[in-house]
Parts: C-alpha cells; sequence; structure tokens
C-alpha cells in the first residue's frame, strides 16, 4: 500500500490563493479596506491557452498583494476560456484556486495524471505550460494551479513595483 505523500500530488506548500473577481479595482479597494492588504502589484495579459481540450486567447487582470508568508491573487478573467470566468458565471466571486510553485511541470503532470487528475486550463511556452489549473472535481472544486518557477521573478517584481 502506498503512503498518502507517494499517491499524492507532493507539492508542498501554497504559496498563493486565487480569488475571482468581476472588478479588479473595486476588490483591490475592498480588500485594502477590510484586510488592510496591499500595497498590490498589478499584471495584465492576454495569453493563447488551452482551456478544456479547445484553443483560445484567454485574458486576465491580476494583482498581488503579500499578507504574512501567503500571497492573495485577485483575478478578473478579460476574455476567453478561462476557469475564473466559469467559476464566477456559476458561483460568483471567490476562492477558486490555491498556486504552487513548481520546478518541473512535466513531472508535475505526470503525478496528476497519475492520481486522477486532468488539466481544465493551460498556458504552453517553449512545449511546456507555464501555468495549468488541474480540473477541481477532485479537489473539493477549488483549482490547483501549478505555476513554473520562471514566472516567479515576473509576480515577485509585480509586487515589488507595488512598494
Amino acid at each position: 500500500m502506498t503512503g498518502a505523500l507517494e499517491s499524492s500530488l507532493g507539492l508542498g506548500d501554497p504559496y498563493h490563493v486565487g480569488i475571482a473577481v468581476w472588478d479588479l479595482d473595486r476588490a483591490i479597494a475592498d480588500l485594502e479596506g477590510t484586510l488592510g492588504a496591499g500595497p498590490w502589484g498589478t499584471l495584465e495579459a492576454e495569453v493563447p491557452a488551452i482551456y478544456r481540450g479547445a484553443e483560445t486567447l484567454t485574458g486576465i487582470r491580476s494583482a498581488f498583494a503579500r499578507t504574512g508568508l501567503m500571497i492573495i491573487e485577485l483575478v478578473q478573467p478579460t476574455g476567453g476560456g478561462f476557469t475564473a470566468q466559469t467559476f464566477l458565471d456559476e458561483r460568483g466571486e471567490g476562492i477558486y484556486h490555491l498556486g504552487y510553485w513548481v520546478d518541473d511541470m512535466a513531472d508535475a503532470l505526470r503525478r496528476a495524471e497519475g492520481t486522477g487528475i486532468g488539466v481544465d486550463w493551460a498556458t504552453p511556452s517553449d512545449g511546456l505550460p507555464f501555468a495549468v489549473y488541474l480540473d477541481a472535481a477532485r479537489t473539493l472544486g477549488v483549482h490547483i494551479e501549478l505555476v513554473g518557477t520562471a514566472m516567479r521573478p515576473i509576480i515577485e517584481r509585480a509586487i515589488e513595483k507595488a512598494f
């Protein structure tokens, strides 16, 4: 019998929690006012992706703020197929993913497949995706976002610019 860690994704600790929002600017103001979260670094992108097996061009506005050891990411979809848009349409605003840094995306995807978890959304880069949302059916409706470590300096620069 395999241990839980051996049969799990083995991702370690999440580094951020993702919250789907309809209006990024309003959400930033809300969390600054209620939680004192901030300052916020922002990124906007339009990226080619695969969403539930179909090619799409996903538009994303996101904001990042540190809160203790965790980062809060607010995500406003702006176009194309995307997990955040589906979450908003079906449930409204709220926490929809936990984000993990991944050194070896191919290995992380093999582990996910081995546990029966498929890919819901991925943005490819040089043959391997640099960001992936795993299907949330086996994780209580919360997506697991795998983020290639090549994205780390980009996200950290966005946060540092806010200071």
